[in-house]
């Protein structure tokens, strides 16, 4: 014996699938178009930050001579960089970024050990701003330092 309530149900079933199908269709492509749009735009912008990063802010800084005493350092920024004028007990002066040429992480200057070291990795570079060990694969970069009478001019190379 056959079950008409069964058989009924199922029909019902198929022609209220059969109305939806376009429009499941459609939805799913607009889904997945959509997504797709999302993350190719997303890859672009990451690739444009990454290769245009921004250059805001200034590109040379005066500073006093008399605030930079010998054996002492003098924090600053050049633009979003952040860096650090050395005034050494020769009475040379240098200026470095203290951006990381591993992974972009801000190292630290350690005046007691006249190095710079960088806690993301375990990155150490010498007072001349040379990798002495871990994975940071350039140098430090080095900024222009130069004495104008009683100023001091640090400028991006």
């Amino acid at each position: 014996m056959v079950n008409k309530k069964n058989i009924e149900t199922r029909d019902t079933a198929e022609a209220l699938s059969a109305d939806f199908s376009p429009w499941r269709r459609k939805l799913l492509k607009g889904i997945i178009g959509f997504l797709g749009a999302l993350g190719l735009g997303s890859l672009f912008y990451s690739g444009y930050k990454f290769l245009a990063p921004e250059a805001s802010g200034p590109r040379e800084i005066e500073i006093p001579f008399k605030e930079i005493p010998v054996g002492q350092t003098f924090s600053l920024k050049m633009g979003n960089t952040p860096g650090i004028l050395i005034h050494d007990e020769e009475g040379n002066l240098k200026a470095f970024s203290l951006v990381c040429t591993h992974m972009a992480c801000v190292v630290s200057w350690q005046p007691e050990k006249k190095i710079f070291y960088c806690p993301c990795h375990d990155g150490y570079f010498d007072a001349q701003g040379k990798v002495i060990s871990g994975p940071p694969p350039a140098p430090l970069e080095r900024w222009l330092v130069e004495v104008k009478g009683d100023q001091v001019l640090v400028r991006l190379t």
